[in-house]
Parts: structure tokens; sequence; C-alpha cells
């Protein structure tokens, strides 16, 4: 089973790699073989949340935001699977903290019992656009209740990581008492069922900036990643980092879907090309 570690473990680990000079790696697993084999291959955090069930059936990751299921009973289901086999990595769980049935005290005090050593707020309204999440929030149910859930895990001690899609939402995660602010540009593009279009790197590395210097207003030692959009692959993740004041990246598809998309396709490929005379 997964070790608990305390919230000033996580930071003063993550803050080890900082110091030497690597960046941080949160890998967002769907499955327990991939979140083993991040493990092996050194990453920082494991991130476990609905979206990842989806895009690792082979459907588009967006389906977590539509109403088709219930973003927590996946949680719990995910945490079955993947906690055991993670031993010596933080497992940050995903809560959709919108649910008014929800008792978000009970539910992170249960998170953390299972094996999780951190919370983030997955899925997030903001990427149902501004129309949306202004109804959501005008009916007690939208961004406000992300920020709550991030106080909340904060005044228990437990380590946090907010998303955020704007300066406005960065500093308010950050003001709520975030270790960790996820800067994302939407969903990942690339691969057979990811987006087709996105911010252009540039802006999309600059639109990063701006949320990085909202949250450092409020709090300098906010650890800020990247995620999302045009960041899909090594080379990009690396641009937003290096163009940037961000110590790191959250991988999600680009770190699980679109690898596993191509190594499938490619040793199929080989296979076939066996000859039997």
């Amino acid at each position: 089973m997964a070790r608990y570690f305390t919230r000033i473990e996580i930071l003063d680990r993550l803050q080890e790699q900082i110091n030497q000079g690597k960046a941080l790696l949160m890998f967002g697993a769907g499955i327990g073989l991939t979140a083993k084999c991040a493990e092996r291959g050194g990453a920082d955090l494991i991130g476990i949340y609905s979206t990842a069930i989806y895009r690792m059936a082979g459907l588009p990751s967006v389906l977590a935001w539509l109403p088709y299921s219930n973003c927590n009973e996946h949680l719990l289901k995910m945490s079955a699977d993947i906690l055991p086999v993670v031993k010596d990595t933080p497992c940050i769980a995903g809560v959709g903290a919108h649910d008014p049935t929800l008792d978000i005290d009970k539910f992170l005090d249960q998170l953390i019992s299972l094996g999780f050593s951190g919370i983030t707020n997955e899925p997030f309204c903001s990427l149902y656009g501004e129309y949306f999440a202004q109804q959501m929030e005008q009916a007690g149910i939208g961004f406000s209740k992300e920020v709550e859930l991030i106080r909340k895990a904060h005044a228990k001690d437990i380590f946090t990581i907010a998303w955020a899609m704007s300066p406005q939402e960065a500093e308010e995660m950050a003001l709520a008492g975030a270790d960790v602010i996820g800067a994302m540009i939407g969903v990942t593009t690339g691969g057979i069922s990811g987006a087709t279009e996105t911010t252009p790197l540039e802006q999309a590395t600059l639109d990063v900036q701006a949320m990085i210097e909202a949250a450092r207003k409020v709090n300098p030692d906010v650890i800020v990643l990247t995620h999302g959009g045009p960041f899909n692959d090594v080379e990009t993740a690396k641009y937003s980092i290096q163009n940037s004041a961000a110590e790191g990246y959250a991988s999600g598809s680009s770190g699980e879907r679109i690898p596993t998309e191509q190594a499938v396709i490619e040793i199929t490929k080989q296979y076939k090309e066996i000859k039997i005379f």
C-alpha cells in the first residue's frame, strides 16, 4: 500500500529536487500499471483522478466533465487498484468538490485513511467556460467550492495541489493555502483522442507566467507546475518550465495516454512484420 507522507515531508522532498535544479513531475495515473511504472521512473507525485479513467478507456478525458458518472466514486474505485502498487511516492487524490451531498471534511479524512497523502480539485469547473462556470457559482456549486476544498485540506495540514486556469484563480488558490498551483491551459492536445486545437506554445507559456505572478503576489513560496494544452511531450513541457518561473510539470495524457498509444501501435506493427516463410 502507498506510504502516507505528511505535508511537510512532501514539501521537503519537492524542495530537495528544486534545490538540485531538477524539474518536478506529477504523473497522472488512471491504472495501476502506469502508476507503478511512473514510480520506477522517478515521478515526484502520482495524481489519481477521474479524467484518467476515460483516457485509459480510449475515450476523451472531457467526458469526466459530463453527467455520466460520479467522479468521487471513480476516485475510490481507482484507489483500490492503484494505491496497493505504489510504494514510496505521495499519491494525490482528485476530489470533485461541487457535490452538494458531499461532506468534504469526512471525505478528506477517508482519503487519508486509504493512503492518499494529498488532494487536488479535479474536475474543475473553469473548463466549462465562463458562462456555465458562472451559472454553477450562482447555484453554490462553482469554483468557490474548489477553493473551500483546498482551504479545508490546508487546515487539516494535508498537502494540496490546486488547479487554476486564470491569474485570478491562481491568486485565490494561493490565498486558500495551496502548496502547489497547477497552471492549467486546457485539455492536452495530441494522440488519438486528444484535443486538436489549443493555445500556441509561446502564448500558453505566457499565460502560465501570468498565473505564477498572480499566485506569488500572495505566497512567494508557492510551487507551480505547468499542464495541458500544447504541453504534450517532454520538449513542450521543458519549454513551458524554462520560459516561465514554474518548477515542474504535471503530466496526464502526455505521460500516460499518448505514450501508450504510440508504444502499442509501434509494437503491433513490429509483430505484424514477422514472416512465417
